[in-house]
């Protein structure tokens, strides 16, 4: 009886141990290589209160997801950006908490125009491990858009 109980224990202990090297270490995940393709029309210019962005909303924000060698790439189709952005870009910050990823996306520090347009925002996400993930897309023009995908 008293060898059963330690072969017992022994194995909760391995069992534990098993469990807590599954664990996730996210905290490394880091954005690499911004790139996006322009903007897919002419930019809208904006008035005062704004109305003529409810019309921009023919195009569907979507992304797409391509895990590759410990990369996940990542495109975000139809991001709503100020229309000054081609001039410096698009910064992705990421906040990771467990297995959901806020995305957060905006045109880099520099001037602001007053108009908007939509365009494929590229990036790459490394040190993500394999798992189950919940994206949100969190930009200043929409409701977040959320997305859970496994790799």
């Amino acid at each position: 009886m008293k060898h059963g109980l330690i072969l017992i224990a022994a194995m909760l202990v391995v069992g534990v141990a098993a469990i807590g090297s599954c664990t996730k270490d996210t905290s490394k995940a880091k954005v690499q290589n911004i790139t996006n393709n322009g903007c897919h029309m002419d930019a809208v210019v904006m008035s005062d209160d704004n109305k003529e962005i409810d019309d921009l909303y023919t195009f569907t924000e979507s992304a797409d997801f391509h895990y590759h060698d410990g990369v996940l790439y990542v495109t975000h189709h139809n991001l709503c950006v100020n229309c000054a952005f081609e001039s410096g870009g698009i910064d992705v910050d990421l906040q990771v908490d467990g297995n959901t990823i806020t995305v957060y996306e905006y045109a880099h520090d520099g001037d602001i125009a007053n108009c908007v347009c939509f365009t494929d925002n590229f990036f790459q996400i490394a040190n993500l491990p394999h798992g189950t993930y919940t994206f949100i897309f969190n930009t200043w023009s929409t409701t977040p858009q959320s997305f859970t995908i496994t790799f």
